[in-house]
């Protein structure tokens, strides 16, 4: 049997200092955080122009003992 694949988006989430990005939204795309802040319409245009082609992991960041994970498609 084959290993799993990890996403490299996860990697880069699971690194992130929760208290720094606390009450924030995450976006991450190709491996790499995008930015973080609490307007995720300004962030989700930043990641559509510097990753046009990868679907960004998106993630609100709360206590350290909860997580909130959202699959967004951004429209072309």
């Amino acid at each position: 049997m084959k290993p799993m694949k990890i996403d490299p988006n996860w990697e880069c989430f699971q690194s992130l200092s929760q208290t720094k990005y606390s009450g924030k939204y995450v976006v991450i795309a190709s491996g790499s955080l995008v930015g973080a802040g609490k307007d995720l319409g300004k962030l989700l245009r930043l990641a559509r122009k510097k990753h046009p082609r990868a679907m960004p992991f998106i993630a609100r960041m709360r206590d350290p003992k909860k997580l909130c994970v959202y699959p967004v498609r951004i429209p072309a």
